[in-house]
């Protein structure tokens, strides 16, 4: 068992896998700052076409898996929006005219933008994050971030290594439910399994900082920390393919700040 899911495999050449993973991230941020910093519905749209264009034809991941990635985050969207919709203040208000009114179901024009917004707008974070992340492993994430970022590589690779060691904790976790059950110390039922909880999470606390000290001993002998320059065994370097998306992207991202200035 795994915390992560397995990471998509490419299954057809796309540009996003040739640029820097700092490339991709830096256009994300801004896709994000612009889709947040109003309110018009009309900007995280533009976004998020922007982005289904990207991972359709850019990307080169499978379609079917970047859906299946996509699919709690979407229902979760549409779960937000389902619920401002049914608590936006402009619902108790008389004077605001009501699209639907049928018994206590009452939906108006501001209730309406706002929740298409805000699930526009988590749209806009999930496809995002995969075009962020999808098209490279988390190795030569770290590399990129050390290279060109400058970020210390002790920060960098140390992250790295924690998300490397995180899918051990299920594995854990199973093990510690087979060494109770059997010591006989396993209680039966579901209420007795909650009351346990507990008591599995900090024998899971004590695995975790066991194995995070092995890994830190062990990064420590291999020279992560000797406080020198160190030299680069995946070096990588920005090109014209990354200029040409970051002027894409801030193109984009200007296009949908300026459709939020229009008039309605």
């Amino acid at each position: 068992m795994s915390l992560l899911p397995p990471p998509l495999e490419p299954v057809r050449p796309g540009l996003l896998r040739t640029v820097a993973p700092v490339t991709r991230l830096t256009v994300a941020a801004v896709w994000l700052l612009v889709a947040f910093a109003g309110i018009d519905p009309r900007v995280p749209a533009i976004l998020l076409v922007a982005a289904v264009a990207s991972l359709v034809f850019l990307s080169g991941l499978p379609l079917a898996g970047s859906l299946r990635r996509l699919a709690p985050l979407v229902l979760a969207a549409g779960g937000i929006a389902l619920l401002t919709l049914l608590v936006h203040p402009s619902r108790a208000d008389p004077s605001v005219p009501a699209l639907i009114d049928v018994g206590p179901l009452r939906i108006t024009g501001p209730a309406l933008a706002a929740a298409l917004a805000l699930a526009l707008r988590l749209a806009v974070i999930a496809v995002s994050s995969l075009l962020v992340f999808g098209p490279s492993d988390t190795t030569t994430f770290a590399d990129s971030l050390a290279q060109q970022w400058r970020v210390p590589d002790r920060f960098a690779y140390g992250t790295l290594a924690a998300l490397r060691i995180a899918p051990f904790l299920a594995a854990d976790w199973a093990t510690g439910s087979a060494v109770r059950r059997l010591r006989g110390i396993a209680r039966r039922g579901p209420a007795a399994r909650v009351r346990d909880v507990g008591a599995r999470l900090l024998a899971l606390l004590v695995s975790a900082v066991r194995r995070g000290e092995r890994m830190a001993l062990a990064m420590d002998a291999r020279g992560f920390d000797a406080g020198r320059r160190r030299s680069r065994f995946r070096p990588i370097r920005l090109g014209v393919r990354d200029l040409v998306v970051l002027v894409t992207g801030f193109a984009v991202a200007a296009v949908a700040a300026a459709a939020g200035t229009l008039p309605a």
